[in-house]
This record gives C-alpha cells, sequence and structure tokens, in this order.
C-alpha cells in the first residue's frame, strides 16, 4: 500500500518553449500526508495526482480532520480502491484539509494547495488535442470528438479501464464494482483511471449558493461509447452521492501558473499568426470547419417519426398518438395528457428545427427515450408552441388547440390527488401526508422496482436505474399515466406564489430520496431560466380554449 510512505520533493516548475519542449528539467511532486505522486501534464501549470483517492486516503482525513460523513456503497471496498459516494463539497473539504495540514507541517507555501481540477485541465489532463495543438484541422476536430483516453479504438483495447463488465463486446475487465487504483494501464503522462473506475469531480470555482460541478471520465457501471468518449461532460448537482463518484486532486503553485499561463499564451498568438500566413495568407475558416464536422458527426433523427398521413386527428375522450410518436391519454373534457415525459428525441427534434444547441443537456447515459432534463421552464413553452403549430399544420388537432404544460391542479389530478386544501401551490406544498403516486394509501418506501428514485438512500427499496430511465419504465397509473412518482421532475404553468421569477416544479426524480419530498403533495420551485439535471417536462394538449 502506498499511503504515509512517499517523501515531499520540491517541484520544479515547467516553462515551456515552442509551446511543448520543457525549458527547464521537470520533478515530480509528492505528497507526504496522501502518499501520492503528483505528475506534470504538458501546457497545464498544475500537476495531477496518478491516482483517484483511495479509500485509505479518505479514512485517514475523516480520523484527522474529524469531518461529517458516513455513506458507504453497496458493495465491499478495500484500502486501495477509488472512494466513492463524495459529493462534490465532500471532495472540496478533502482538498482544503491536505493543503492546511502541510501548510502546517512547512511542506508548503501559501502559494502552493491542492485542489480538484477544472473541466478545461482534465481536458488536458487526457490528452485531447484542442488543449495541446492550436488550430486544429477538420479531421483532427473529429478525432477529438471521437477519441477515447486510449485512442480511437472501439471496443476498449485489454486493460485500459474499469467498465460495466459484460456490457462492452469482446471486453472484459474482471472487476464488478470498483477496482484497486492503477490497476490499468497508465495515460503517457502516467495517470491511471481516466478511464472508468469512477467518474471524477472537476469544478471551475464559482462562489454560489448552490453548486454545480461537472464529472468526467466514465465509471465502472458506464458501458456506451459515447459516455466514455474523452470530451464527454456530465454537468450534475454539487450534492450528486453516488457509488460511481469519486474524485482526483491536482496540485498548483500559483505564481509558477501565472508565468507559464503568460508563456503560453504568447505562444499561442505567436502559432495562430504563423498559421495566418501559411494558409493562403490569411486566417482559417474556423466556421466552414465547424459546419463540416456537424455534418460529419449528425444523426437524422426524424428517421423514426410516424407517418403523419397514418396518423388519426386529436378528438376528446380518445387516446391519441401525435407526429413525434408522443402518445396522450383522456384528462377530463377536451383535454389529453402526456402518457409519459417529453423524451429526449422528442426535444432534439425540437432543437435541430429551431437551430438551437441543447446548453445545459447532462453528461450522463440519456438515450432517445429517456427523459429531456436539463430543460428550463422557458424552454419546455418554446417547444409547446412548436409543437403546437406542427401539428396544426399537418392537420392533426384544431386551430384552436394547443400544447401546453400542465397547471398545479392537472398535475395533482393526473396523480389521482383530488380534493387538496389551499388555494395556492405553496398552502398546498406538503399538505397531504399520506398519498405518493403510487399508493393513495401512503405505503413508503414504494413496491420494488416501481419506479426510478435515488435508491441508494432509500432503505427497502432498489431500482434498476442510476441516473435517468427510459420514460415507459414505470408502470402507467389508473389514467394510463408513467412516471409521475420519479425519473424526471416536472415543470407546471403556475407561477410560485410571491415570486414572479419562480415556476412551480412537481414530482421526484432519480435524485430524490427523502419521504417528505416524495409526497404527490410536495412541490418545489425554480426560476423559470434554470434547468436542472433532474428536472423534465411533460404537456397537455387542450383541445377547446375554456
Amino acid at each position: 500500500m502506498r499511503f504515509f510512505c512517499l517523501l515531499f520533493l520540491p517541484l520544479v516548475f515547467v516553462v515551456s518553449d515552442a509551446y511543448g519542449q520543457e525549458a527547464q528539467a521537470i520533478k515530480q511532486h509528492r505528497s507526504e500526508v496522501m502518499g501520492e505522486v503528483f505528475v506534470t501534464i504538458p501546457f497545464t501549470p498544475v500537476l495531477f495526482a496518478q491516482h483517484e483517492t483511495t479509500v485509505a486516503q479518505w479514512q485517514f482525513f475523516l480520523a484527522d480532520s474529524k469531518y461529517a460523513w458516513d455513506h458507504k456503497p453497496h458493495f465491499a471496498q478495500s484500502p486501495d480502491h477509488p472512494v466513492v459516494m463524495v459529493t462534490l463539497q465532500d471532495a472540496q473539504a478533502f482538498c482544503a484539509w491536505l493543503t492546511d495540514k502541510e501548510r502546517q507541517q512547512g511542506k508548503l507555501q501559501e502559494s502552493q494547495s491542492y485542489r480538484l481540477p477544472t473541466s478545461e485541465e482534465w481536458d488536458t489532463a487526457v490528452g485531447l488535442l484542442r488543449t495541446r495543438k492550436t488550430d486544429l484541422d477538420m479531421d483532427e476536430q473529429v478525432r477529438d470528438d471521437r477519441a477515447f483516453p486510449w485512442g480511437q479504438e472501439w471496443p476498449p483495447p485489454k486493460g485500459v479501464g474499469n467498465f460495466a463488465e459484460g456490457e462492452i463486446p469482446n471486453y472484459s475487465d474482471g472487476q464488478i464494482f470498483t477496482a484497486p487504483v492503477g490497476q490499468f494501464k497508465a495515460s503517457a503522462e502516467g495517470l491511471y483511471d481516466l478511464a472508468g473506475n469512477v467518474w471524477e469531480w472537476t469544478w471551475k470555482g464559482e462562489v454560489r449558493a448552490e453548486q454545480d460541478g461537472v464529472l468526467r471520465g466514465g465509471s465502472w457501471a458506464y458501458f456506451r461509447s459515447d459516455c466514455l468518449r474523452s470530451s464527454y461532460l456530465y454537468k450534475v448537482p454539487g450534492q450528486l452521492r453516488m457509488p460511481t463518484v469519486g474524485f482526483r486532486c491536482v496540485f498548483e503553485d500559483r505564481q509558477r501558473t501565472a508565468v507559464m499561463l503568460v508563456t503560453m499564451e504568447q505562444e499561442k498568438k505567436r502559432l495562430r499568426d504563423q498559421r495566418r500566413n501559411e494558409v493562403m495568407g490569411g486566417p482559417v475558416n474556423r466556421s466552414e470547419v465547424e459546419e463540416m464536422r456537424k455534418k460529419l458527426m449528425s444523426t437524422d433523427a426524424s428517421r423514426a417519426l410516424p407517418d403523419a398521413a397514418a396518423l388519426k386527428p386529436a378528438t376528446a375522450g380518445n387516446v391519441y398518438k401525435n407526429s413525434l410518436g408522443m402518445e396522450f391519454v383522456p384528462l377530463g373534457d377536451h383535454k389529453l395528457a402526456g402518457a409519459m415525459e417529453v423524451r429526449v428525441q422528442d426535444y432534439e427534434i425540437w432543437l435541430k428545427g429551431a437551430g438551437r444547441e441543447w446548453t445545459d443537456k447532462p453528461g450522463f447515459l440519456n438515450t432517445a427515450t429517456h427523459p429531456a432534463v436539463g430543460v428550463s421552464w422557458q424552454d419546455a413553452q418554446a417547444f409547446c408552441r412548436w409543437l403546437s403549430a406542427r401539428d396544426r399544420s399537418l392537420k392533426l388537432i384544431p386551430e384552436q388547440a394547443m400544447y401546453r404544460l400542465p397547471t398545479d391542479v392537472e398535475w395533482s389530478a393526473m396523480a389521482g390527488l383530488v380534493d387538496e386544501k389551499g388555494t395556492d401551490p405553496a398552502v398546498k406544498d406538503k399538505g397531504d401526508q399520506r398519498h405518493f403516486p403510487w399508493s393513495p394509501e401512503g405505503s413508503f418506501p414504494p413496491p420494488m422496482l416501481s419506479t426510478n428514485l435515488d435508491a441508494a438512500k432509500i432503505s427497502g427499496y432498489s431500482d434498476s436505474f442510476s441516473y435517468t430511465a427510459p420514460v415507459n419504465a414505470e408502470p402507467p397509473n389508473r389514467l394510463g399515466i408513467q412516471g409521475l412518482g420519479g425519473n424526471a421532475a416536472e415543470w407546471c404553468e403556475d407561477f410560485w406564489p410571491g415570486l414572479d421569477t419562480d415556476r412551480v416544479v412537481r414530482g421526484g426524480s432519480w435524485l430524490t430520496a427523502d419521504r417528505e419530498k416524495l409526497l404527490t403533495s410536495a412541490r418545489r420551485h425554480y426560476a423559470a431560466d434554470k434547468a436542472g439535471a433532474d428536472i423534465g417536462f411533460r404537456v397537455i394538449l387542450q383541445l377547446q380554449v375554456p
């Protein structure tokens, strides 16, 4: 075991010549307290820990700092496995403790510290070309987008990482859950487990009440190629605590960082000027390169759409399928309710037609039939307006009909909660203490595998999903509606009383575990322009304007 066996050596900072040729000798930095080697990475001033933070290192931190933490995964881990179940705040606390401890021991100067890497620094560590070369050509950009930490090959070559065992054809790593750190092939700079084992927290250092982080690198539970690519970003709330999530530290000397960044920017400018002179005496047309790349990488989401000519127009009291293949069930007079949450494939067709980017799309596994999350109330409204115009033009809904978000009252009706006391959502919040979407009688926890929640935190319950699930994974209720119990929380039409900027959100999600928050009567509220990794929406089809 490596713990407490290494000595501290002084760092000699990298000053690059010609943007990559070392002008000074480089020595590794070693943390005596952590028992970890930190190595230099070309084109970034910080040094990266060779390994993900281990259970042994974490346990020493807990004992020394008295930090309040008691979370274990559902599987056994030895001291040399990467610690999991740590939030962004937990990982930051570890870095702060390590910095303070080594400063007290005289091992660090005031300008030196440990912290989490930024996502951009992680890009450099994993070897993305865009961080190590200026002015990539079109082929290099495409290769960068397709790159894995081990190269371009798929399935992965033997021994490159710990992924979902048995899920990748022709690949096996011999590990069911986490593996001891350093068991798989290292990167060119000597970093282990950049691919798989556990997701690693990165953070830009913003100071705000609600912190989000970006996870990088995949984990032992992942197997899809797109989730394991070097460029893949998984934006999540900072309070996320999962058996697939850990972290590694970086070491920084701020004085040397300042020197290196100036040198790097000067060299980038020199190379950009040189490149302009080489390419027809002028700058590269980056917009044309990007457009070509998009064409090469694009897919036609509309190929799976139903034949509009074969669809029957919507009528009151009858089940209906619209032009996107979304299904609707009757909900009172002249209204139909979306049987499922709006899917990724539905949302992406709108984005494509509107020429928009999904800026807050979460980074986890989220296939075409999963709910569209990372969607603001404003974007959900824009989707409804677009869908209304689309289906009117196809003569599938009347001219006066429209798609819209459900009201707070309609959402309760869909979930089977009636006769709530109170005049507005704030008054009704948690007013009924028995009713759940899966049980009017107050049964908690829900039946096994009946919905998609943060199951690791609910005693006596489990489900099959770490993040979102396909929208049809939950059994329908008596109205034929699915997904009200969990999976994605859902925007409603209503303002939150007293806050003109906020709108009502209903239902549990894959991040919810508390009993009170899962009550059918529970409400949340968020700013209309906010997008969360657990918030999606469903729509109502209003056939006649009241």
